[in-house]
C-alpha cells in the first residue's frame, strides 16, 4: 500500500503536539513495511518553512533504507489547478500529487482535508491506517 502523507502529520511529531504519539505510531508501522511513504517537494518544502528541514531526513532515511520511499515532484500545472478549484489549495494540491503518484490513501490529521476530500479518495487518520 503507497501512502501520501499530509504535512500536519509530520508537524504533529516535529513539534511534539498532542497527536504526536499517534503520528509516532503510525510513522513506526511504515519502518517495520506496513506500507511505502510518497513524498512530495511541496512537504518537504512546507516543512522547510516551518524550519523543520534538520528533523525529516531521519525520519524519510528510515523508509529509504527499506526501499519503502518514493519522491515526487508537483508540476506548475497542479498548483494552477489546485489554486482555481479551492481555496483550500493546499489541501487539493496534496490530493493532485497523491491522486498522480498513484497513492491507495492519503493520510492527515486534518478534518476539512478529510470532509472535503473522503468523497473522492481514500483519506484516513493516522491512526486508523
Amino acid at each position: 500500500m503507497k501512502v501520501y502523507v499530509d504535512t500536519c502529520v509530520y508537524v504533529d511529531l516535529f513539534e511534539g503536539r498532542v497527536k504526536a504519539a499517534l503520528a509516532f505510531d503510525f510513522f513506526s508501522r511504515g519502518w517495520n513495511c506496513a506500507f511505502e511513504l510518497v513524498v512530495s517537494d511541496w512537504v518537504r518544502s512546507e516543512l522547510e518553512r516551518k524550519g523543520m528541514d534538520s528533523e525529516y531526513p531521519l525520519l524519510f532515511e528510515k523508509f529509504k533504507s527499506k526501499n519503502k520511499l518514493h519522491f515526487v515532484e508537483h508540476t506548475e500545472k497542479e498548483l494552477k489547478l489546485a489554486k482555481s478549484k479551492s481555496e483550500h489549495w493546499q489541501d487539493y494540491l496534496h490530493y493532485l500529487i497523491a491522486k498522480k503518484s498513484g497513492c491507495d490513501k492519503i493520510v492527515t490529521h486534518d478534518n476539512e482535508f478529510i470532509t472535503s476530500f473522503s468523497p473522492i479518495f481514500d483519506i484516513a487518520y493516522p491512526e486508523n491506517v
